[in-house]
């Protein structure tokens, strides 16, 4: 009797153990199931935390995951900015922004990707949350329909809290296509890049993030103004309010324009180029060249938007002579890095003009190198415009990107009408 007991015993645990394997094979099983593939190639929509989680700025991006070189850009409407590294490794996926100082690091759960912006800056790190879903399954897009909202149009002086009122000189432009409300803020350094929102209720939150900029501006009307806050990663949040003027804008006051210290001296410049070749103003290559120098960095978004128009200029006057020439002062004095963005700023744009890395944006730097000559230096970029017998014959603060609208293609002509002066 008590062998068959032990036996009934070691029949019951054994068919208890049977039932128990099963049943951890099937769960495996639900939850392989569960986790579905990251997508090799799809349009994703995510949103980034600002302001230490308070602020949620809705994003696009466009990923092809299928070769060993990896493929994206984000959108901010129309506007696509190309996401210059992507690595990837099983679920985990990392963007490089390099020239910036930035990357993302997202790992795919099955469901969504999680993951954290990083910032990193000598006096600290930034960090900010997002998550992304690829958008067929998307429900993580939160804007809301204008039902006929009012909302903000055309152009308005920009009026920041705690600045002197008299001093302003940032304006803001918006127009609407369809139910999506454009705009920017410009200032005289150039402007804060297309953002894109949906009215509703007399509120709006624009957003654009493209990797170098998470921005978010918030807009509701009260008594008839328009008032907000603009919000850059976990910086403290500017409030401002907005006056309406059909003519405005966004020249700096005459005595803060930039201009040379000495008219009748010639600008000189020195830089290294990506091949490590030491450029001077001075090389024979330059004499008697209708030139011009964009003083820039690889980390300014608004010099992304104006290499292609710099590049366009020297390949339509090159039968002239016209030479560009860009100066860029990056975030490291690290030279094989600088090498590294100069060489990526260049593929992104298909740029072919000479571009030098000048050194670190430290302020012993810059001032050795062009506070020296030029006074009022505060824009990147700064172009100038120098005529054959080496002397400057104008100067150009900031520049005002596609997301301005007709401000940039009256920059355009500018541009162009200064260059043939030159070639002349």
């Amino acid at each position: 009797m008590k062998s068959k007991a032990v036996l009934h015993k070691r029949w019951l645990l054994g068919t208890v153990a049977a039932v128990y394997v099963v049943l951890v094979l099937l769960a495996l099983l639900f939850l392989s199931a569960c986790h579905r593939a990251m997508p090799e190639q799809a349009t994703w929509a995510g949103t980034i935390d600002l302001a230490q989680g308070k602020v949620h700025v809705p994003f696009r991006m466009v990923l092809d995951l299928r070769s060993g070189k990896p493929a994206g850009y984000f959108l901010v409407a129309d506007e696509k900015t190309p996401i210059p590294e992507i690595t990837r490794q099983g679920d985990s996926l990392i963007f490089g922004f390099s020239e910036y100082g930035a990357e993302m690091r997202g790992m795919w759960n099955g469901a969504r990707l999680n993951g954290t912006y990083i910032r990193h800056r000598t006096r600290g790190d930034t960090l900010l949350n997002f998550s992304a879903v690829p958008e067929v399954a998307s429900n993580i897009r939160t804007e809301v329909r204008s039902s006929g909202a009012e909302f903000p149009s055309g152009k308005y002086q920009v009026f920041f809290e705690g600045d002197d009122r008299s001093q302003s000189a940032t304006l803001a432009t918006f127009w609407m296509e369809g139910e999506t409300l454009h705009g920017t803020f410009i200032a005289p350094d150039g402007d804060y890049g297309l953002l894109a929102g949906n009215p509703s209720g007399g509120k709006v939150q624009l957003n654009r993030f493209t990797g170098w900029q998470a921005i978010a501006i918030t807009l509701e009307q009260r008594s008839g103004m328009w008032t907000g806050n603009y919000f850059f990663h976990n910086d403290k949040p500017r409030g401002f309010t907005l006056s309406a003027q059909a003519d405005i804008d966004s020249l700096p006051f005459p005595n803060r324009r930039t201009t040379m210290k000495n008219p009748e001296a010639g600008f000189t410049f020195e830089g290294l180029s990506i091949s490590g070749e030491t450029i001077r103003s001075s090389n024979d290559r330059f004499k008697g060249k209708p030139l011009i120098v964009d003083i820039m960095g690889t980390w300014c978004h608004n010099c992304l938007d104006s290499g292609p128009l710099l590049d366009e200029l020297q390949k339509q006057y090159a039968k002239d002579g016209l030479q560009v020439i860009g100066m860029s002062f990056e975030i490291s004095d690290d030279v094989d890095l600088a090498k590294k963005n100069l060489q990526l700023f260049k593929e992104r744009n298909g740029l072919t003009y000479t571009m030098l890395f000048c050194g670190s944006l430290e302020d012993e730097n810059v001032n050795k190198r062009l506070r020296g000559q030029l006074n009022n230096f505060f824009a990147y970029p700064t172009t100038l415009f120098v005529g054959r017998n080496g002397k400057v014959q104008a100067i150009h603060s900031g520049f005002k990107g596609p997301g301005t609208g007709e401000e940039y293609q009256a920059q355009i002509r500018e541009f162009h009408e200064l260059a043939e002066k030159l070639v002349k």
